[in-house]
């Protein structure tokens, strides 16, 4: 059942005390809940299927190790921008839309930033409804932002640190009642979201995407390599 609170979106942050130990627990990326969102020429996005991408498809937008499992997305200053973004993102999103109030629901990631926009800031995940975003993690600089929307206003906390080896574990875990917990290398925010947030077909995403002001050049680029990518839905 869904939670009755409408209060204003809250937050608390608890550090678990986690450290760069935690990217040592293998996360594998598994490729086949994904659906790849990439450029077509300057004015029209591409749809790769998982299975096309579990056969061994790769782009300049994408690739994926055969030896080692990890997906590379790209993104550059010249692509077109998703959903009319300011910035443009390649992005793997989930196959099947879900129900916040159905199960719980996580999406967990390990990576590396390989290559930051000139501007310092990158988008690594997102949680998204068919009314918009309803949470996203951004970088900025050393810093890992989480913005969250609870339909009425946005929220925007520091989630956790990019490690100094420019690794990033996280984790993005829903629950019926309206509870959203991200996780950033060992630290925990938990939101408290009404049911006016929570009642949209949802999915995650995984995502190496720009912010604000971009330069228009393949120079100003973001890219990302995925070790570990998992979704996981709750048997009901």
């Amino acid at each position: 059942m869904l939670s009755r609170l409408a209060a204003p979106l809250f937050c608390l942050a608890a550090v678990t005390g986690a450290s760069a130990q935690a990217m040592d627990n293998r996360l594998s990326a598994d490729i086949s809940s994904f659906t790849l969102q990439e450029p077509s020429g300057q004015l029209s996005l591409h749809l790769v299927p998982s299975t096309t991408l579990i056969s061994g498809y790769s782009s300049p937008f994408y690739s994926r190790n055969p030896q080692t499992g990890g997906i590379t997305l790209h993104t550059d200053g010249l692509q077109p921008p998703v959903r009319g973004t300011i910035a443009p993102e390649t992005l793997l999103r989930e196959n099947s839309a879900w129900y916040f109030q159905q199960t719980s629901s996580d999406l967990e990631a390990a990576l590396h930033i390989d290559r930051i926009p000139k501007n310092g800031r990158i988008t690594i995940g997102r949680l998204t409804s068919q009314q918009g975003v309803i949470a996203e993690l951004r970088v900025e600089g050393d810093r890992v932002l989480a913005i969250v929307n609870n339909g009425t206003s946005t929220q925007k906390v520091v989630a956790g640190t990019v490690y100094p080896q420019q690794t990033v574990r996280y984790a993005i875990h829903t629950t019926p009642n309206g509870l959203l917990l991200i996780s950033v290398n060992g630290t925990t925010n938990h939101f408290s979201l009404p049911s006016a947030a929570t009642t949209q077909a949802l999915w995650f995403e995984a995502i190496a995407g720009e912010q604000g002001f971009h330069r228009p050049s393949h120079s100003d680029a973001a890219r990302v390599t995925f070790t570990g990518l998992q979704v996981h839905h709750q048997a009901t």
